[in-house]
């Protein structure tokens, strides 16, 4: 009689499973899997708020501030600023780009007092931004949670405007201020495009890297001013 071709041999891997269950039809089973509960709401601060809680740690950081109600308001706080600081000379992102961010002429202000304005374009460094006593720039978003000044570099907003002068102003839309990091972070896409530099300032540049010497304004200015525009 000739063989069937099948294989009478019993299946390896068929054998070696049911062995494996036989051992372990006495083992204690893991608990049942229940749903996980829906995540609750987080309710995130308001304005008010996140404005009071950012102020605070601006002032913890040394950050002098002001808040202004108006274009005009914003206008002064400039003006006074400046003639405290007995600037000449004034580094400037574009004025679109302020315009954009303050809702006024920001440039036309400075020159108003009859102050040099400088906008850096390219040349590295740039001269007359490197004389500049204040540098004025926008600001993309202010972190509550730490006072955080979150100033971002990109076509007319060059990044010397910010660290090369002595005081830094920055302007910064009250809409632009958020919880923390994280928050900042998240409306970050790639998509939309990144900034080519992200800068994070928590009060003025200082180092005691040197013998424990506390230094102020080592990699950048010295002091930073906040205006938040509160109407933005």
């Amino acid at each position: 009689m000739k063989p069937s071709g099948k294989c009478t041999v019993p299946d390896a891997r068929a054998a070696m499973l049911a062995r494996l269950e036989a051992a372990l039809s006495d083992a204690p089973r893991p608990p049942e899997q229940t749903s996980a509960p829906a995540a609750q709401q987080i309710d995130q601060p308001d304005g008010d708020a996140l404005l009071a809680a950012f102020l605070g740690n601006l002032d913890m950081a040394g950050v002098t501030h002001y808040t202004a109600a108006t274009p005009q308001e914003a206008a002064d706080a400039i003006r006074s600023y400046l003639r405290a600081a007995g600037a000449h000379r004034v580094a400037v992102w574009e004025g679109d780009v302020l315009a954009g961010m303050a809702g006024f002429d920001v440039p036309g202000v400075v020159r108003d007092m009859g102050l040099a304005v400088a906008t850096p374009h390219g040349e590295r460094p740039c001269p007359d931004a490197a004389r500049a006593e204040v540098g004025i720039t926008g600001a993309t978003a202010g972190l509550a949670a730490t006072g955080t000044v979150v100033v971002t570099s990109g076509p007319g907003m060059p990044r010397s405007v910010s660290i090369a002068a002595p005081a830094h102003m920055a302007l910064m839309p009250q809409s632009r201020i958020l919880p923390d990091l994280a928050a900042y972070f998240a409306t970050l896409s790639p998509t939309a495009g990144l900034p080519s530099a992200i800068h994070a300032i928590s009060g003025a540049s200082s180092t005691g890297d040197i013998e424990f010497v506390y230094v102020k304004g080592a990699h950048g200015p010295v002091a930073v001013h906040v205006i938040v525009l509160g109407w933005r």
